[in-house]
């Protein structure tokens, strides 16, 4: 068993697949994607695989290139799709600190965030206007993006809501 096991998600399987691609150490995998991952072992395998082990992919990814990751979100199903694209604002679920304790991402709660006691409101507004109103996936293309109906979250500062929705807006273009 090597080191690679040490790593959420990693079983035998996926250990030796790791292996044969030429992947022996965490610090091996620092530089390749999820995406360059899944594809090497498509390759390897000589056939399109299960889109799971991208999810499983993402989770090690996440896992061997931050300093400190939050062992909560490592789980595989946290990496799906749902919650690595853009929500309906822009946000990315797995980057926020409240997934998945707190929140369990914008598509299951729908657009129901904590920070609605906090801002009033049944359901946020930028939620109910893509999904509910213009049945969108997200803002991006929409002609009044960002609208007034994004808000800051009242939780952190002004610059940090500037900075956060620089990143939102980013993935909605």
């Amino acid at each position: 068993m090597s080191e690679l096991r040490k790593i959420p998600n990693v079983g035998k399987a996926t250990e030796n697949a790791l292996t044969a691609m030429g992947y022996t150490t965490i610090e091996s995998l620092k530089s390749r994607s999820a995406e360059q991952l899944y594809a090497e072992e498509c390759a390897l395998r000589g056939e399109l695989i299960d889109r799971c082990q991208l999810y499983l992919y993402r989770a090690v990814e996440y896992f061997v290139n931050t300093a400190e990751p939050d062992l909560s979100k490592c789980p595989w199903w946290f990496w799906k799709d749902e919650f690595v694209e853009p929500s309906p604002c822009g946000a990315a679920c797995v980057e926020c600190g409240m997934f998945p304790k707190t929140c369990a991402g914008c598509r299951k709660i729908k657009g129901k965030p904590y920070w609605l006691r906090y801002a009033g409101g049944d359901v946020c507004g930028v939620y109910d206007c893509c999904v509910g109103v213009k049945k969108r996936q997200n803002c991006g293309g929409c002609e009044f993006l960002p609208c007034g109906k994004f808000t800051k979250d009242p939780t952190i500062s002004d610059e940090q809501n500037d900075e956060n929705l620089k990143k939102m807006l980013g993935r909605l273009k």
